[in-house]
């Protein structure tokens, strides 16, 4: 009996060692672990404050779609231009040109404009710079986002679109990252729909959540709204390595009634019924087109657009 309850007291013994060292190991994997992401983290290009807040998941994530946006950098071939733009320690830019004139360069003070550098660019789109994969994750999106769609950059950057659009915009988005878009004579043709042109262009309307309000305030992302967006872009391709990517400006539509007349002195406003004829015509459509008013109330749009236009007219009334 006392040979038994010695056994028995060393196998506990020996239970309680192992699951001790299988602690320690535990405790030194996820000690490591920690140091990984910490040294991952600190490589991302963010600022510091916003690099404490992140979690595990949010560091590997914004890892990869760095790697991603690098890696899409190469899809171009930067020109050798004339003219090089060269951004001092002292915020003045020189545009130094090819000349044989002998002038000196002219130099721009952008900080004593009120303007930061690195965010003029930004200032002048009137939207956001957004790259997609073709598998439809954001490889890169500008960090004005937030001021169009309320959602900070390092949320949505990684992230998959389709989490961020409408449903019924999907099967155009898919299209968008992946069909061709051919001409009436390259149908014709037959020219393959695999074939992948540097810099086709892609013109369609996208709705992503949203969560500004109408009075500026925000909202949680499950209460957000959808924005009517006008994406513009091209397809950056290479055939070889089979890389592609939507790289493209993301501009917010202005709602009807928050547009003000007049508009610009080339720009006049109409308004249409469901089956596109006119409800409402700008007085400037005489001195623009030669159309009085009366001339095209009620009268469809499709009488007047020329048959080359057809195709973009059809697609951008699609839905």
């Amino acid at each position: 009996m006392f040979c038994l309850n010695f056994l028995d007291n060393d196998q506990d013994m020996n239970n309680e060692k192992r699951k001790e060292k299988s602690r320690d190991a535990a405790r030194c994997r996820r000690s490591r672990e920690t140091e990984i992401f910490q040294d991952l983290a600190s490589l991302l290009p963010m600022p510091q404050e916003e690099v404490d807040h992140l979690d595990k998941a949010s560091v590997m994530r914004l890892s990869i779609a760095y790697l991603r946006a690098r890696k899409m950098l190469e899809l171009y071939d930067f020109p050798q231009l004339a003219e090089k733009l060269e951004i001092k320690q002292d915020d003045d830019v020189s545009m130094e040109p090819t000349r044989a004139d002998g002038l000196e360069d002219s130099k721009l003070s952008l900080k004593a404009l009120g303007l930061e550098p690195e965010m003029v660019p930004l200032q002048a789109l009137d939207g956001f710079l957004l790259v997609l994969s073709v598998d439809g994750d954001v490889t890169y999106v500008s960090e004005n986002v937030s001021d169009y769609l309320g959602i900070a950059q390092i949320d949505i950057m990684g992230q998959p679109i389709w989490e961020y659009s409408h449903q019924c915009d999907h099967d155009e988005l898919r299209e968008a990252l992946n069909g061709r878009h051919h001409s009436p004579s390259e149908l014709l043709n037959g020219v393959a729909n695999s074939e992948c042109r540097p810099l086709e262009n892609r013109d369609f309307f996208l709705r992503l959540k949203c969560t500004l309000t109408s009075r500026g305030r925000s909202v949680n992302i499950r209460s957000a709204s959808y924005k009517v967006l006008h994406v513009t872009g091209h397809i950056a391709c290479k055939d070889k390595e089979g890389q592609r990517q939507l790289v493209s400006i993301a501009r917010p539509l202005p709602h009807p009634a928050n547009i003000e007349v007049p508009l610009g002195s080339s720009t006049f406003l109409s308004k249409h019924t469901l089956g596109m004829k006119f409800s409402y015509v700008d007085d400037k459509m005489l001195s623009l087109l030669g159309y009085e008013p009366s001339d095209l109330l009620g009268k469809s749009m499709y009488e007047c657009h020329h048959a080359s236009d057809a195709d973009h007219l059809m697609g951008t009334f699609k839905h």
